[in-house]
């Protein structure tokens, strides 16, 4: 499968009953007018029942230090509960190679909290001339917030390659953190984060997809 650039917007209504995850992968556009519009329509194609709209303003990125034309980024979105969103099989992202940046916007009727992790694989050299898979991955558990558009980060960061973390927590910035975000810290799209408040993942803003 190639690798994804999300270049365009894919909606999914499903019955109130079941309040399933919505997943809209916006335009990604070039101008400030063309984003706008895109950020609209992925607005307008959520309203499917009466509940208040709440969206995630998902960012993927990768330090330049990983960038290679070998190397692997996949990107696992879930429910909290394990029910697969988007990706989660051999989705591939083409930071990998490109370097940079990509958005998404997520988006749920009647939300409670979305489970999302990016991982890499990079070829490293061994001793003996060989090579070997080095892996790197950071995960979030952010709480959708009701009639709120939030910004969220995940960053495949060098100062985590081979870094394992005990189990529910992520490795940010080279230190294990939970994977579980304060939800006081959720900082909304455009607005700067509190002056307490530095958890990379939710304090680095993101652009409208």
């Amino acid at each position: 499968m190639g690798a994804l650039s999300f270049s365009r917007v894919w909606h999914v209504c499903a019955p109130a009953v079941v309040r399933r995850a919505v997943f809209a992968r916006a335009v990604a556009a070039q101008t400030r007018t063309s984003r706008r519009a895109s950020l609209v329509l992925a607005l307008a194609l959520a309203g499917c029942g009466g509940d208040e709209l709440t969206q995630l303003f998902a960012c993927y990125a990768i330090d330049d230090a990983l960038v290679a034309s070998d190397t692997v980024v996949r990107l696992c979105v879930t429910e909290d509960g394990g029910e697969r969103v988007f990706g989660c099989s051999d989705t591939r992202l083409s930071i990998a190679q490109s370097g940079g940046l990509v958005s998404q916007a997520i988006v749920r009727e009647g939300a409670d909290a979305v489970y999302l992790r990016l991982d890499g694989e990079l070829v490293r050299p061994t001793g003996g001339g060989g090579t070997r898979i080095a892996t790197v991955s950071q995960e979030l558990l952010v709480p959708f917030a009701e009639g709120r558009i939030v910004d969220v980060t995940l960053r495949l960061d060098a100062r985590c390659v081979d870094r394992p973390c005990p189990t529910g927590q992520t490795c940010v910035e080279g230190v294990c953190a939970p994977i579980e975000v304060n939800e006081r810290c959720l900082t909304s799209h455009g607005e700067a984060p509190a002056a307490d408040c530095t958890d990379p993942r939710l304090v680095t803003a993101c652009p409208a997809p």
